[in-house]
């Protein structure tokens, strides 16, 4: 190495030399001179052999320290070995080898020189700028060979002598860690959050040296300006173990796998290769024992790279298969651990610290090209924990990841003040908002560090969805997708990188290309169900695509990135959040049943089997209690929800505008309904796009309905009505279904909102007050089959909650206008609906008061000791098994009969004329007149039993609402002559019992009593009419009557099929629950019936003939 003859002051810095001797001995700890050590008390190290060689290079003269000798002093100052030099003879090399710092290692000793070097900037900063900038230049200098040889120690520790500690410590990449932990407690103030790395943080790795706080960002720079110009490999070389090492503690939580013995390498412990990961991985899937233990025969030695990992992890996946444990999801030789979470605060010091490392812009293009930032030949648990980041990505409130949380937090539920448990949810869910907040500073550097490291960011959201498509289905194995947590915090995430594209006005919509999930190849979405098209036309649309000139712009990638997300995170997440929901209910139910069937099993053998699930069902539902609450502490955050329904809020705009045949939905609105073709595009969208948006919503609507605001409100009603009024644009009915349920959850009272969240919107909403009536009764009427095996069920619950919305909606003016509209000008499908609203009154009613009179008599029976001594064990079991499905089914019945009534109740007050017509009064007469009948005349004594209020049976208000529709309909000429044509259940009796009832119980007006009592009048009068008209009409042929019912037909026509005359009433009537001819069964439109003109001129010309011959 060269070396320079001491340099006189400059003349702007007279004192240069002196300066920068000083310096460098300060710096380097070093001197030339024994005297100057011997003064130093041998705490300056003499470096003899360096002197020596400058003396006999200079005429026996030793030059002053300059910054042409660094490299040599630093070279012989890393060289001394006080082991390898214990036996030398020369005294003063004994004497500076035994002053050496014990322990110190050449990390340390580069590492103290470094911090050194920078504090000397402080010590010149008042002089004059020209001696500043000179002696800045010395110092730059120094510090760029103390980097260069800081790499040149952690990539080959084994250079220099002092690369270990304790004989077991190897200086390695890893002694960064300790330094760029400081990094999140900077005082540049660049940290997102205040507080440095608490002492258990770097207390286990305190034998590694480390940088202060406020320099490690300069370190930083200083490491990219030597080592991160070109290739970015040997940067990530440097640092990529140590930002691995971080992200690990996070994951496993403990501190100390810096500390690695004498023999390892100088990174972090050497991964399986790929090639046998698969070997071991399939060995274990086929449970092949040989191959496993010839697998770890081979590896046994640590011959090749990476030997011991792949021991390891053969031995574990041996143990894992024997039933020994072992292997970890997370990959081969990683134990399942908690690791750090959410409570505590150390993972707030490591992720902040990763946070300040990747701010320098060409550290966050390195991290982006490691191997460990998107790992090959990986699976979705594997994934989550092994990847550079997945272990920030994965903390959460889920109990299935971080159960210990949910203890501290969410246990013993009974034993906590409700305040303790709203704080629990405060302090989790504020850790939660600081977690997204770095976990998006992280990524939002990564992606903005240039064109590659986008390309890569965006490739590891998508490689997350490719690995996790198993989670869209509906049941699924946790050991082989990631995390609930893992998912939603990374869906999160991609909300915020969608924000700027979802401002207020929707400005930015028209940038998302349609085309784009028919030409990306980010994940697979070829065996997804489609909203409008089979798999097949799906394929094809597919191949027929034209090939792309220019990838997608980034707003693109992201939406569809972030609905892929909703789908494999949130969507996944809030829907088993339901099944544990549901789950609980069951338990719950099956405890009652147990508890309230007691006194039947308590003294039986099967006793202990009935104590000990009723035990463990109460722990079950114990726990799953506090898991739903730490997993409502996650979804149901405020944070989270607001950007959740912003986004919801765009996308189901964006849905509509993909439907509507323009494409220009929200500017301006879209017209309604939509044309009969459904576009393309829109056909061809997965379905779970749409379910993700229902699903999420009636989530939110279920349990935080106030997290809406006025303008997802309004998308929300616009999004409903647009695809309940266009139904045939979603193939699945249950999707619809869902529309209505939101609707109904979201007009629930709520606080002090009689009618919920949405109430006041759909009630001024503009599409809302068009297009929100004729939608719900045309899905009243299409409910009638839903296609499942369950579909008889299904309608019940669809229109339960249509129900309620019609209820909400009576009072405003506006909607009853369009309820009278339906009824003049659609009056086709208007009776239709009616027609399926009277089914299913008359088969809940028929059903309840059926059931009621088979609970009454079980119920005697059970009275009756004599009675239930004469049957067996098994019988009295089954009896009181019937009793308790009864009292359900009677339940069920009543709600929604009552609700179905009250329904009809306000229909026939508002559109009276539309229940006149032939195929629809005589039913709805004879309905009322038979449930009337079995209410208040002689069989009503069979419909008492114990306990009314358990069945929901309130006789009281079932007579009110049938006295209500006898009412509304009093006035209509073919009302009371339908009542008077029904033989079967009219009698003026009952009329009269239940006018005295409904007197004395309050439950009609003494003028509403007088209008009953005045409607039998006329029934009696147009009765009597009837019969004479009838006798005067004889015996009638054959031919005249209606086969069906029996009674002279007045407008006859012929069944195109079967050739059979009916009357068209009759006709009428059948094909409004059944399109098919009743004769042969062939399909039949009210429209291909032939009128029979011939003759009913015959049925015409013989009733006047009668009625001629009648005796004046």
């Amino acid at each position: 190495m060269s070396s320079s003859a001491p340099t006189a002051g400059t003349a702007s810095d007279p004192s240069a030399a002196q300066w920068t001797q000083a310096a460098i001995q300060r710096i380097l700890n070093v001197t030339l001179s024994r005297d100057e050590a011997e003064q130093s008390s041998w705490s300056l190290t003499y470096l003899k052999e360096v002197a020596e060689e400058l003396a006999e290079e200079n005429g026996g003269q030793v030059p002053g320290l300059e910054v042409g000798l660094v490299d040599r002093l630093l070279l012989s100052r890393l060289s001394m070995d006080p082991e390898a030099d214990v036996m030398t003879d020369d005294a003063e090399l004994i004497t500076v080898l035994a002053s050496l710092p014990r322990e110190e290692s050449s990390w340390d000793y580069l590492a103290h020189s470094w911090a050194r070097c920078k504090q000397e900037e402080n010590s010149f900063r008042k002089l004059p700028a020209p001696v500043v900038s000179s002696r800045q230049a010395v110092l730059d200098q120094i510090r760029q060979l103390l980097v260069s040889y800081i790499g040149l120690v952690l990539q080959n520790p084994e250079m220099f002598p002092r690369h270990q500690k304790r004989g077991k410590l190897t200086v390695s990449p890893l002694v960064l860690v300790p330094t760029l932990l400081k990094a999140n407690s900077a005082s540049s103030g660049s940290s997102l959050y205040g507080g440095g790395a608490s002492s258990s943080s770097t207390s286990n790795v305190a034998d590694w040296a480390s940088l202060p706080a406020d320099e490690v960002s300069a370190f930083l720079t200083d490491l990219i300006a030597r080592y991160g110009k070109e290739d970015e490999d040997e940067l990530g070389a440097l640092l990529g173990p140590a930002l691995q090492e971080i992200t690990r503690r996070v994951r496993d939580g403990d501190q100390d796998d810096s500390a690695q013995d004498s023999s390892s390498s100088n990174a972090a412990p050497a991964a399986p290769p790929a090639d046998l990961q698969r070997r071991v991985a399939e060995a274990m899937r086929t449970r092949n024992f040989g191959a496993l233990a010839q697998l770890l025969q081979q590896q046994q030695g640590g011959a090749g790279a990476g030997a011991g990992g792949v021991a390891d992890g053969a031995r574990q996946a041996l143990a894992a298969l024997l039933g020994g444990g072992g292997g970890a999801a997370g990959g081969l030789g990683t134990p399942q651990k908690e690791g750090m979470t959410l409570a505590g605060l150390e993972w707030r010091v490591h992720s902040n610290a990763v946070a300040e490392i990747v701010a320098h812009q060409r550290l966050a293009e390195m991290v982006t090209g490691l191997e460990s930032f998107s790992p090959a030949d990986t699976t979705a648990p594997a994934f989550e924990r092994d990847s550079l980041f997945g272990p920030l990505l994965r903390l959460s409130a889920f109990t299935a990841t971080y159960p210990s949380l949910t203890r501290q937090f969410f246990s013993n539920l009974k034993g906590r003040p409700r305040a303790e448990v709203d704080n629990n949810y405060v302090t989790v869910r504020g850790s939660l908002d600081l977690m997204y907040a770095v976990n998006f500073q992280i990524f939002n550097a990564l992606l903005r560090a240039s064109a590659e490291s986008r390309e890569r960011v965006v490739d590891f959201w998508a490689k997350a969805c490719r690995l996790n498509i198993k989670r869209a289905a509906m049941r699924v194995k946790p050991e082989l997708v990631s995390s609930d947590g893992f998912m939603v915090n990374l869906f999160e995430m991609l909300l915020r990188f969608a924000e700027p594209f979802m401002d207020a006005r929707y400005s930015k919509i028209g940038r998302i290309e349609p085309e784009y999930l028919r030409i990306q190849k980010r994940y697979d979405i070829s065996e997804l169900t489609r909203l409008r098209a089979t798999e097949q036309e799906a394929k094809e649309w597919v191949e027929s695509a034209a090939p792309h000139a220019t990838p997608p712009n980034f707003i693109t990638e992201a939406f569809y990135l972030t609905i892929r997300l909703a789908n494999l995170g949130l969507g996944k997440a809030v829907r088993s959040y339901d099944d544990k929901e549901k789950e609980l209910g069951r338990y719950k139910q099956r405890v009652q049943e147990y508890e309230t069937d007691r006194p039947q099993w308590q003294n039986t053998p099967q006793a202990p089997q009935y104590e000990a699930f009723i035990k463990r069902a109460k722990a079950e539902m114990e726990a799953g209690r506090e898991e739903l609450l730490a997993s409502a502490a996650q979804l149901l955050n405020p944070t989270l929800t607001e950007k959740v329904v912003t986004f919801l809020s765009f996308v189901m705009t964006w849905l509509v505008r993909m439907a509507e045949p323009t494409g220009q939905h929200p500017h301006p609105t879209v017209t309604l309904p939509l044309p009969q073709e459904v576009p393309k595009h829109f056909a061809m969208l997965p379905e779970h796009i749409f379910e993700d948006v229902v699903d999420i919503l009636l989530f939110f609507g279920r349990y935080q309905p106030n997290c809406l605001t006025q303008s997802a409100k309004d998308d929300l009603v616009t999004f409903s009505v647009t695809f309940l009024s266009s139904g045939w644009y979603i193939k699945n009915p249950f999707l619809k279904a869902k529309l209505a349920e939101i609707i109904f959850y979201n007009v629930m009272p709520y606080g002090s909102l009689s009618t919920g969240a949405l109430g006041e919107t759909i009630n001024f909403h503009p599409l809302a007050l068009r297009h929100l009536v004729p939608a719900m009764m045309s899905f009243w009427i299409e409910a009638e089959s839903t296609g499942s095996h369950t579909q008889f069920y299904d309608k019940f619950n669809i229109r339960y909650h249509l129900s309620q919305i019609f209820k909400v909606i009576w009072q405003n003016p506006q909607h009853k206008q369009r309820i009278r509209e339906e009824a003049t000008g659609r009056q086709s499908d208007f009776v239709i609906f009616i027609n399926r609203l009277m089914n299913d009154v008359t088969f809940l009613l028929d059903d309840a008061l059926e059931k009621l009179q088979e609970l009454h008599a079980k119920q005697v029976t059970m009275d009756d000791e004599a009675a239930m001594a004469a049957l067996d064990e098994e019988q009295q079991k089954d009896l009181v098994s019937r009793v308790s499905s009864l009292e359900g089914q009677i339940k069920s019945d009543l709600a929604f009969g009552h609700e179905f009534l009250r329904v009809l109740v306000d229909f026939t007050a508002e559109t009276k004329d539309a229940f006149m017509t032939a195929e629809i009064v005589d039913r709805l007469a004879a309905m009322l007149n038979y449930n009337l009948d079995l209410l208040v005349g002689p069989r009503c004594q069979e419909l008492k039993v114990k306990d009314p209020k358990k069945v929901g049976f309130d006789i009281k208000q079932l007579l009110r609402q049938i006295l209500s529709i006898y009412l509304n309909l009093a006035a209509k000429a073919e009302f009371v002559q339908a009542i008077a044509r029904d033989g079967r259940s009219y009698r003026k009796e009952i009329f009269f019992k239940a006018a005295g009832i409904a007197s004395r119980h309050m439950l009609k007006s003494p003028a509403e009593i007088e209008v009953l009592e005045g409607l039998v009048g006329h029934v009696e009068q147009v009765k009597q009419m009837e019969a004479d008209d009838d006798e005067d009409l004889g015996e009638i042929p054959d031919e005249y009557l209606d086969p069906l019912m029996a009674t002279l037909m007045k407008d006859p026509v012929m069944l195109p099929k079967s050739k059979v005359i009916v009357d068209r009433s009759t006709i009428k009537s059948h094909l409004l629950s059944d399109s098919t001819d009743p004769f042969n069964r062939a399909p039949l439109k009210i429209e291909e019936v032939i009128p029979a003109d011939d003759l009913r001129a015959q049925i015409e010309a013989f009733t006047a003939e009668r009625r001629a011959a009648r005796p004046k």
